[in-house]
């Protein structure tokens, strides 16, 4: 089980798990790397969702590419090198500056005994074959396509055949057209049009539950997820949590959680024993006094494409009028579960959606509907709904207004120096916090408005031979700064293989110190007066501290 612990101080302050690498994890289900991973994988037999290709003709020398990205014919034309992405062919032969916009083919593998895929292009079209058994990719939906067969050369690996819905094999034309005309059993030779190769991209590999259960088939992949949800968060690790001055834990979820009846499957997921797994972080939170906001870190479709918030491909499905109905029933669903418990201090409505790919209009609509939703069925004004700003926004504060129109409402925000804030040295990642996360946190804050929560952060950063002393100074900085917030932080994570992702390592190792904020403001009791007031202002909080 991956929970994400968050845990709190004064505010909600936070932990997650995961067993990762990375700043962003898997839903419940699965960590990013840790206790479960997915191997690279030798052949497509093993190839699981979300496999990004690029295939090359062996006669005309030119990749598979997807006329302006989708909408229109596949061909054989694309020679343009545009990127320095790292491709290997399936004998692990390195092959550099192979352009993503010309042939990267994602692949959605079909339970079958030989490998059988869908195939999708850039902009999100399925492949499909047209009346004149050419080559499209036009189809939004994959009910509307076929599968097609990806046959391996036993001697070569990097060669391929592909045999269409039409038992045919695909071949390159004259004219770089590529038809379902082939008859399966040719030869292997470079003259053939029936050839190609195959370039897997290793540096899109996705790893998610998706993939998981592609790879290992339902049965299996239920039984390792219900071997490492008891294994490893356990008891001890909220005992820990309490211990520690910690006052809360943050758990992502997947979507499919309240789906776990009937049998196991891949599509739609269905991973029997998953909303125990909840139930149960629920009753250990009620012993050791911490309180759980829930939060819905994948929603149908996936908001961000990231494996980890549960995408089978890489694409942005999130967000039409099917998806966000089924988003607010999931709310709903966990609403409803956990409306009695005492402990249930929030719920997260979705994490980290993608601009542009999600509108704020659509979030918007998406956000009062799940607000309400949550409001009809718990009948608190202890509990709080939490709106998690996009990814990717040219506006920081573009929620700031809209949510100062309801109660006990949260804008959460996650503050990493990495990906595209990398700073080389120690003295600059401080002085970003001190300075520029402190003036977008005062920003954010507005007397009768929303609370804001930063809701994930870590001591991950790009400083080369940073020291002990350097990354406690950074861990100190962050949760000075970060404890100004209205409704606290949440380090993510709580339980992770690299220490600089992993709270429990941190404090056990003293480069983070939870017990030296005031112990009056760790205790529930204080929680409670701090969550009495709905809107109070930054100066009335003070006052009840």
């Amino acid at each position: 089980m991956c929970m994400y612990l968050q845990s709190y101080r004064s505010r909600p302050v936070g932990v997650h798990g995961d067993g990762s690498g990375a700043g962003a994890a898997p839903p419940l289900a699965v960590p990013h790397a840790g206790a479960l991973r997915l191997p690279t994988a030798p052949s497509l037999d093993s190839e699981k969702d979300g496999t990004r290709i690029t295939v090359q003709s062996v006669t005309n020398k030119m990749y598979l590419s997807a006329a302006g990205g989708g909408g229109s014919k596949v061909v054989a034309n694309g020679s343009k090198q545009r990127n320095s992405e790292t491709f290997r062919d399936r004998n692990h032969q390195s092959i550099s500056q192979i352009s993503d916009a010309y042939g990267l083919i994602q692949l959605w593998k079909i339970e079958s005994p030989v490998p059988m895929f869908k195939i999708r292009v850039d902009h999100d079209q399925f492949v499909s074959l047209n009346d004149d058994e050419e080559l499209v990719a036009v189809a939004t939906s994959p009910n509307q396509t076929g599968n097609f067969q990806i046959i391996s050369n036993d001697v070569d690996k990097s060669q391929i055949q592909i045999k269409a819905p039409n038992g045919k094999l695909l071949q390159v034309q004259l004219d770089g057209s590529v038809k379902a005309n082939g008859e399966p059993g040719g030869s292997w030779s470079n003259s053939d049009p029936a050839v190609f190769i195959i370039y897997i991209n290793e540096s899109k590999r996705m790893d998610g539950d998706f993939q998981l259960c592609s790879f290992y088939g339902a049965n299996q992949t239920v039984k390792m997820l219900q071997d490492h949800w008891n294994s490893f968060i356990t008891e001890d690790d909220f005992r820990f949590i309490s211990s520690n001055g910690l006052n809360a834990v943050r758990i992502p979820v997947a979507w499919w959680i309240t789906r776990d009846s009937g049998p196991p499957s891949c599509h739609p997921p269905n991973y029997p024993g998953y909303q125990a797994v909840l139930d149960r972080a629920f009753a250990w939170a009620d012993k050791y006094n911490l309180h759980v906001i829930v939060d819905l870190h994948a929603a149908p479709g996936s908001q961000n494409g990231f494996a980890h918030r549960g995408s089978r491909d890489g694409t942005v499905a999130w967000g039409d009028a099917t998806s966000i109905a089924m988003t607010v029933q999931v709310i709903e669903a966990l609403a409803d579960r956990y409306a009695s418990w005492k402990d249930l201090l929030a719920i997260e409505l979705l994490n980290e959606p993608l601009a542009p790919k999600v509108t704020l209009d659509t979030l918007k609509k998406y956000y009062t509907a799940g607000y309400t939703a949550v409001k009809e069925k718990v009948q608190r004004s202890d509990v709080y709904v939490i709106m998690s700003n996009r990814l990717n926004t040219q506006d920081p504060t573009e929620l700031v207004e809209f949510t100062s129109t309801f109660d006990n409402c949260v804008i959460d925000v996650h503050y990493y120096n990495l990906y595209n804030l990398n700073f080389p040295s120690v003295k600059e990642n401080i002085d970003f916090v001190k300075t520029n996360r402190s003036s977008q946190l005062n920003s954010l804050m507005r007397a009768n408005g929303a609370r804001v929560f930063v809701g994930e952060w870590t001591t991950e950063w790009g400083v080369q031979g940073a020291n002990e002393e350097d990354r406690t100074s950074f861990a100190d900085v962050q949760m000075d700064v970060y404890g100004q917030a209205s409704f606290g932080w949440a380090f993510w994570s709580y339980k992770n293989n690299n220490t600089n992702w992993s709270m429990k390592d941190m404090i056990e190792k003293g480069k983070i110190y939870t017990q030296m904020v005031p112990k009056n403001l760790n205790m529930i009791e204080n929680m409670r007066k701090i969550f009495r007031v709905t809107n109070e202002s930054k100066y009335q909080k003070k006052k009840i501290h």
